[in-house]
C-alpha cells in the first residue's frame, strides 16, 4: 500500500510540472454504508477540500482531505440481540470517524453540451477512528459498564466513481459526483462485551458528492 501510495504521489507532482490549470475543490457528500458496515450504522454527512490540476484536456488529478463520521444505529444491533435470545440490550455509543488523504485523477467525456460527465480512480489513506462505551442492562433493569476502548488505524482505500461537471461562470464549476469507497481493512470490531453482533469486518461506503471546482486564473 505505501508503494502505491508513493507511485500516485509521484505520478501527481510530474503532472504538476506540465502546462496547465490549477484550481481548489470543496464539496459536501452524503455517506451510505454498504455491505457488513450497513448492518449497524447510519448513513451520514461528510466533506473534503484540496487542489487540482488539469494536466489535458480532458484529464484532471486532485489531492484532498476530508472527514466523514458515522453513529450506530442501536435498534439494529438491540434487535439482533433480541434474535439471539438474550434478554438484556445495549445503550452504547459506538462513533467512527474517518479522515481520508487521497489522490484521484478525472477523465473527462467530451459531449456537445455544457454538461461534461467524467470517469473518477482514486487512492490513498483513512485514518480512522472507533469508540465503544456504554452500558449493557441485563434482564434484571442493572446496568454494566460496557469495558470502553478506542481504536485508531490507517487503512488504504480505492475508489471508483462517476460524476459532471456544468460551468457557473468561467472560474467555477459545479460538480456531482458518486463513488464507491472501498476500505483495505478486514478486521472485524466487536460493538459488545458480549460478543452480540460486530460493526463491520471492513467500512464500504457509497458517497453522493456537490461541490464546486474554482479555477486559478
Amino acid at each position: 500500500m505505501k508503494k502505491t501510495i508513493l507511485i500516485l504521489l509521484l505520478s501527481a507532482a510530474a503532472l504538476s510540472a506540465q502546462e496547465g490549470e490549477y484550481g481548489f475543490t470543496i464539496n459536501g457528500s452524503l455517506n451510505f454504508p454498504g455491505g457488513d458496515f450497513d448492518d449497524y450504522y447510519n448513513a451520514s454527512f461528510g466533506g473534503s477540500g484540496g487542489i487540482f490540476y488539469n494536466f489535458s484536456e480532458t484529464g484532471r488529478v486532485s489531492a484532498t482531505i476530508g472527514y466523514n463520521a458515522w453513529s450506530l444505529d442501536l435498534d439494529a444491533l438491540n434487535e439482533d440481540v433480541k434474535k439471539s435470545e438474550n434478554p438484556g440490550s445495549y445503550n452504547i455509543e459506538a462513533p467512527i470517524n474517518a479522515i481520508p488523504f487521497l489522490i484521484n485523477v478525472k477523465f473527462f467525456l467530451k459531449t456537445e453540451t455544457s454538461v461534461t460527465p467524467y470517469l473518477l480512480l482514486e487512492g490513498g489513506v483513512y485514518n480512522i477512528t472507533r469508540e465503544v462505551y456504554g452500558k449493557y442492562i441485563n434482564e434484571d433493569g442493572v446496568s454494566n459498564k460496557v469495558t470502553p476502548r478506542s481504536d485508531k488505524t490507517f487503512d488504504g482505500s480505492l475508489n471508483l466513481g462517476l460524476g459532471i461537471e456544468y460551468p457557473i461562470n468561467e472560474l467555477i464549476n459545479l460538480d456531482i459526483n458518486a463513488r464507491y469507497h472501498y476500505l483495505l481493512n478486514k478486521d472485524t470490531y466487536n460493538l459488545g462485551d458480549a460478543g452480540y453482533g460486530y460493526s463491520y469486518s471492513t467500512i464500504n461506503f457509497i458517497s453522493i458528492s456537490a461541490g464546486l471546482n474554482i479555477f486559478f486564473k
